[in-house]
């Protein structure tokens, strides 16, 4: 099994912080700068992203960035963010990224969820690559099972997933990228762009290596991780994260 190196103490000082404030028996969710944290942590790469709290600190935000940008509901309890319209793509302006922070306000407020929403994160929208999904969850038989698929936010529709069990070896991250029924894509299907598998299957041995030196880390879902051209690597876009109380 293939070894990085990684910042273990800055990964556990984070796991710490989040179990401290777990309830006894209960799972921790990180926040969306712990698990930048952890993944930087183990060299898995995020885009640039700003956590706001009102519509001012989102336009700054996006001005920053650069459009065009993305703005995400930040919650520890809303698991599915687009379920509730907390997903605003593509804004292009002041006015689209004020619209799109109000709405949610609002939106949240209609189903007397505002408690649920610590603010909004704003990220450079990412036209490039394709999206897929990295998972770890705890089987009570197996231990930690790695997961990966092709679809990114449509995973649960298209069910193209397979799974390994810990640890992972390179041959095994090698065997799961290929065991999923879309990859061809990431070959580039009919002429359209190729993906960088090789960074797929460092990414995949990356979260094992997480996992296996962190068993407080209950669960991840690195959706979507946006795979770029063959030696730019992939991203993760979105991640949710718990660990153990």
């Amino acid at each position: 099994m293939r070894e990085f190196e990684v910042d273990r103490e800055g990964a556990a000082a984070v796991i710490a912080a989040a179990r401290a404030r777990a309830a006894a028996g209960a799972n921790a969710w990180l926040d969306p700068d712990e698990t930048r944290s952890l993944l930087a942590a183990y060299g898995l790469a995020s885009p640039a992203a700003t956590i706001t709290h009102d519509a001012d600190q989102a336009v700054a935000a996006a001005r920053a960035i650069g459009y065009p940008v993305v703005l995400k509901l930040v919650s520890a309890t809303i698991t599915h963010k687009s379920d509730v319209g907390g997903v605003a793509l593509d804004l292009r302006n002041d006015a689209e990224v004020r619209e799109a922070y109000r709405g949610l306000v609002e939106r949240l407020t209609a189903l007397g969820w505002q408690d649920q929403m610590q603010g909004a994160l704003v990220q450079p929208m990412l036209r490039e690559g394709l999206e897929a999904i990295i998972g770890m969850t705890h089987d009570a038989s197996f231990g930690p099972l790695i997961m990966f698929g092709l679809g990114g936010v449509n995973v649960e529709l298209l069910k193209d997933v397979a799974f390994r069990v810990h640890p992972l070896t390179d041959r095994d991250a090698r065997e799961l990228v290929r065991s999923v029924r879309g990859f061809p894509l990431l070959g580039g299907w009919r002429g359209s762009p190729p993906g960088d598998v090789e960074a797929v299957e460092e990414a995949l041995l990356r979260v094992a290596q997480l996992a296996g030196d962190h068993p407080e880390v209950v669960e991840m879902d690195l959706n979507p991780l946006r795979v770029l051209p063959p030696g730019r690597g992939c991203l993760v876009v979105d991640a949710r994260i718990a660990v153990r109380g």
